[in-house]
């Protein structure tokens, strides 16, 4: 199901009014080893707010903790086990490059030695059944390590539960003096303050009215206070309708009903009031946009809102216009961290804005335009790949996930919408997004469901021909050659009668020039990859690759060209043992290409490339040099999939090193103890790649060159260091994650801490940059001098810090991000 896939902490609540004693008994839950603690209470009463107040405390308090926050609002009532665990494998953020149930995923990252984990899990009201079931098998198979804190409308009903009820604010009856302490009326009469609008003794009158009115729930407060930018308290309590004569209860039925199963979709009345006095006061533009916002799994940004929800009678200046009013009336919540703004409705918002849509014969209309729109933007995405946006747009792509997957699953329910739904997983295929966020399981299953809703259009049609084989070069990445060989077969029969008979669907199909040069790399790169039954691997792997390369130039696909170049330098690294000169040339080549194009991914793939062409056919030390290098960036970027290829690449390089070594001295000499002490060395990098590779369950035994490559490097390494190997690697593999990739990396000199705490701010920030290996150039331009005042201030600051030169102030850049934070 769509979901947001960030597990990461929304901005720190800078208000939390009348719940400090609440607070403390949640804080005093966890502290005192509960294991679920559930927060209770109607939809708009602060239940999420009072989670990320304690989240952040938590986080503040118990700086190893790790927190991750689990969204749960765009999973559907009906959503199975496997869609709950895929939610909280995403927040968790730990990838998976195989195949292995999402809940394997998550039970082996929550039991990792020496982490504990809070698991916030939000807005579980409408699938209590399943969240239940999910946290109960959760604390049977990992006892210790993991808390959960879960907020709903109902309790989850675990044992050992621990429920706290989250009332709405205090608030004045008629007959109570507003001189007392009451939290309603304080929030309302804060939230009027940071408007500029200091509340008088008269308006308290009112404003105590109207928190009675909506039964003291802070999000309708919050909504109404929002009013006073536009309108003063007297027109906002006469659009309300306010019968003090009726007890609260019969005005507000299910108000204080934390059960009833019934009422759990519902908004409660006394917010709907507050949403429905908000929504009257809204003009006509602003209604319609409201309306069609609930569309959004996730969030938006404005161009989106503006494309979406505009038509013939709403042009998409008049949505933006109309999304910045809302947010001005706290209907749309705005995120403005990392310096992007992005959008996105409260739950009972979204389902008060759902309700209108369902109501509308526009809806599908409205879904329509949601799917074009993400169809463009995924196909504009799929050409930025091997540019300097790759990684910015892959972020963006990682957050506008939500959307994708809701605008596939409409496409799956309209026949003609099929193709559309099944171009969105193709073209995030081609920005390698599946790779990059470590999903290769999802993305191959929303290839494969694509090819079902679009049986209907022949298995000749071009679009399905390249998903095929887009689905069939991810199970060969995972290792799965089974399956790669019945898709290959599969796509390479299909495009036997395109070419025969022409393709079906016609010749004007925009995928039909992707058909040839798809099939061609996923034909090459199988080659490479699966060995024949004598054993031997087909060397022609290398010129189908380059001929796939070519094809994809023909076409303007950039993206596809470096793929196919970047498997022929690797076929050529593994395959190519008698033509050492042409190995390392293409490989080289290669790396100048993606430095020339900026793509920060693409670059750090180059030189993983030309670093096993050197370590195997001309320089290890200079092959080493660059996978240490390549590490920092690996890091940087984030990607897990590569950075594992490192662990191992690393250990490839010191193993041929180490043989290197073993041949020049005499054969007096053989077995060494330095040597030895090499060797077991060596053994905890073996074991740091096993670490690793598990984390994300990368198969290496379905990967055939990359197997031979690591027996020969364990041959090696066995040999000279002897029994010792296996307690070695035993210790590699006990690394966690950051100790695994950082292993080898150099480690700050003696006293280098206290000479950095010594250096001037100006030239603490110069060293920053130029760690990073910036130039003196990019470095003026950021700190304003020129290149040559940087040089005379490089030369102070190696001085200072006691360096020899700027190679070694780059080795520290590890050392110098931990301390500048």
């Amino acid at each position: 199901m769509p979901r947001d896939l960030s597990g990461a902490l929304l901005a720190e609540p800078d208000l939390l009014i009348g719940r400090d004693e609440l607070a403390f008994r949640i804080r005093d839950h966890l502290r005192g080893g509960a294991r679920v603690v559930t927060l209770t209470g109607t939809a708009g009463v602060g239940k999420t707010t009072l989670a990320l107040h304690t989240a952040w405390w938590m986080r503040h308090n118990h700086p190893d903790l790790v927190v991750r926050w689990v969204r749960m609002t765009s999973l559907s009532p009906d959503t199975g086990p496997d869609q709950v665990d895929r939610a909280v494998q995403d927040a968790l953020d730990s990838p998976d490059y195989g195949d292995r149930p999402p809940w394997e995923a998550i039970t082996d990252y929550l039991r990792t030695p020496d982490r504990t984990t809070l698991l916030v899990l939000d807005n579980c009201e409408h699938i209590v059944l399943q969240a239940s079931e999910f946290v109960a098998s959760l604390l049977a198979a990992v006892p210790k390590q993991v808390t959960v804190l879960a907020t709903s409308r109902e309790p989850l009903g675990c044992v050992g539960e621990h429920v706290e009820y989250v009332p709405p604010l205090p608030f004045p009856r008629e007959q109570d003096s507003l001189d007392g302490r009451w939290p309603a009326l304080e929030m309302f009469a804060a939230r009027a303050d940071a408007l500029g609008h200091p509340l008088s003794a008269a308006e308290r009158v009112i404003a105590a009215e109207l928190v009675r009115s909506v039964d003291g729930l802070p999000l309708a407060i919050a909504i109404d206070a929002a009013r006073l930018r536009y309108e003063s308290l007297a027109e906002i309590r006469a659009s309300r309708v306010i019968d003090s004569r009726q007890p609260v209860r019969r005005r507000y039925p299910g108000l204080d009903d934390v059960g009833g199963r019934a009422n759990r979709f519902l908004v409660p009345d006394g917010l709907r009031q507050s949403y429905t006095g908000s929504y009257r006061r809204l003009d006509q533009v602003e209604r319609r946009v409201m309306d069609r916002l609930g569309v959004f799994s996730g969030g938006f940004d404005l161009p989106t809102a503006g494309q979406v929800c505009s038509d013939e009678e709403l042009d998409p200046d008049q949505v933006i216009q109309a999304v910045k009013a809302l947010v001005d009336r706290s209907l749309v919540m705005a995120d403005t961290r990392g310096g992007v703004h992005r959008y996105r409705l409260l739950q009972p918002v979204r389902m008060f804005a759902l309700e209108k849509i369902e109501d509308s014969s526009a809806e599908r209309a409205l879904r329509r335009r949601h799917l074009q729109h993400f169809v463009g933007m995924a196909a504009r995405y799929g050409t930025i790949w091997f540019s300097p946006e790759e990684t910015t747009i892959l972020e963006d792509a990682r957050w506008q996930l939500g959307n994708f997957e809701a605008a596939m699953l409409y496409g799956h329910t309209e026949p003609d919408l099929a193709a559309d739904a099944l171009a969105i997983a193709i073209h995030i295929s081609r920005l390698r997004g599946w790779f990059y966020w470590g999903k290769l399981g999802e993305g191959k299953e929303w290839l494969l469901k694509g090819l079902a809703a679009t049986a209907h259009l022949g298995a000749a049609h071009p679009i399905r021909i390249v998903a095929t084989a887009m689905a069939s070069w991810i199970a060969l990445c995972q290792g799965r050659i089974d399956e790669a060989q019945r898709l290959r077969d599969l796509y390479l029969e299909a495009q036997r009668r395109m070419d025969e008979h022409g393709p079906d669907g016609g010749e004007d199909n925009p995928f039909t020039a992707a058909v040839n040069p798809a099939v061609l790399f996923v034909d090459g790169a199988h080659r490479m990859l699966v060995p024949r039954q004598d054993g031997s691997y087909d060397m022609g792997c290398i010129d189908i690759l380059m001929r796939a390369a070519k094809d994809s130039t023909a076409i303007g696909d950039q993206g596809g060209w470096a793929m196919c170049t970047l498997f022929a330098g690797l076929a050529a690294a593994f395959h190519l043992t008698d033509e050492p000169g042409r190995v390392v040339t293409l490989t080289r080549e290669y790396l100048t290409a993606c430095e020339e194009a900026g793509g920060h991914w693409a670059i750090t793939w180059a030189r993983i490339a030309h670093a096993m062409s050197l370590a195997w056919h001309a320089d290890p030390r200079q092959a080493e040099a660059l996978v240490q290098d390549t590490v920092l960036d690996q890091r940087d970027v984030d990607d897990s999939w590569g950075i594992t290829w490192l662990a191992y690449i690393r250990f490839w390089v010191g193993a041929g090193l180490l043989q290197r070594h073993r041949g020049e001295q005499s054969d007096s000499a053989r077995g060494s103890q330095p040597l030895k002490l090499t060797a077991v060395e060596l053994g905890r990098a073996w074991g740091a790649a096993e670490s690793l590779r598990t984390r994300v369950n990368v198969r290496l035994e379905g990967l055939g060159p990359f197997l031979r490559a690591q027996q020969r490097a364990e041959a090696i390494v066995r040999a000279i260091a002897g029994p010792e190997i296996e307690s070695a690697v035993a210790a590699g593999r006990e690394l966690d994650h950051r100790q695994a990739i950082m292993l080898g990396i150099p480690q700050e000199p003696e006293g280098f801490a206290v000479r950095w705490q010594g250096l001037p701010p100006e030239l603490k920030r110069v060293a920053t940059l130029a760690a990073q290996k910036r130039t003196n150039k990019e470095i003026g331009t950021k700190v304003h001098l020129s290149p040559r005042t940087i040089e005379d201030k490089m030369a102070a600051t190696l001085r200072l810090l006691g360096l020899r030169n700027r190679k070694e102030l780059v080795d520290l850049r590890v050392t110098i991000e931990n301390m500048t934070g």
